[in-house]
């Protein structure tokens, strides 16, 4: 039931900002939940929604995601703003905020700067800062995309390092690919496979597959 309700809150939102901008969202199945550098929950259902705009020569962006366990864990929301701007050519620029909250009680709201180059492999740097206990998260990354005819591949690599406490962080990282395949104009399939590994825990293959919508 909560998971029907979450759902048709997305969809809410979807319908009333798509008129307006550029929209998507999405509905998937994860067999586990990794979040800089812990596992979050076992197997889960995962809903998102996102809007797009482009005003002053600026790009922004709002973004909700939550994910439902199935099984052990606990559920998560998140809900993201940010503004980005292409500089000069091939560099990308954005900052905003991205609430985190879990139904345990845990809460926090982090600054988020990152830096992208718009070159091959796609290369990125990402710096979350909690505006409470003064914890950074730091995440590079890097991915490639492969057309062909029926399918679009997508392979990336990520290393972070994000501050456990004030004496103490983790090290973490992820290699994976997915696979898309568009359905109709605005919806595709897409199936993913990620290896995951941190100081928290033992290596994990995590699988997953969704349906997106665009608006």
């Amino acid at each position: 039931m909560k998971i029907k309700l979450i759902t048709t809150a997305l969809l809410g939102f979807i319908i009333n900002v798509a008129s307006a901008g550029n929209g998507s969202a999405g509905l998937g199945y994860a067999s586990d939940y990794f979040r800089e550098g812990s596992l979050v929950s076992a197997e889960a259902l995962q809903a998102s929604a996102s809007y797009e705009l482009k005003a002053g020569g600026l790009d922004a962006g709002l973004g909700i995601f939550t994910n439902q366990p199935t099984e052990g864990g606990v559920d998560t929301y998140i809900i993201d703003a940010s503004i980005s701007k292409a500089l000069n050519d091939p560099f990308s620029a954005s900052l905003g905020l991205e609430h985190t909250e879990f139904v345990s009680g845990v809460a926090s709201l982090d600054v988020v700067a990152s830096l992208s180059l718009n070159t091959i492999l796609s290369p990125s740097l990402t710096v979350k800062r909690d505006t409470e206990d003064d914890l950074y998260v730091v995440e590079v990354g890097a991915s490639h995309d492969l057309d062909f005819e029926i399918v679009q591949l997508t392979v990336g690599a990520l290393y972070g390092n994000a501050d456990v406490s004030s004496t103490s962080n983790v090290d973490y990282y992820s290699v994976g690919a997915s696979l898309s395949r568009s359905l109709s104009e605005n919806s595709s399939l897409e199936a993913s496979l990620d290896y995951v590994d941190s100081d928290l825990i033992s290596n994990e293959s995590i699988f997953g597959v969704g349906l997106s919508i665009k608006f």
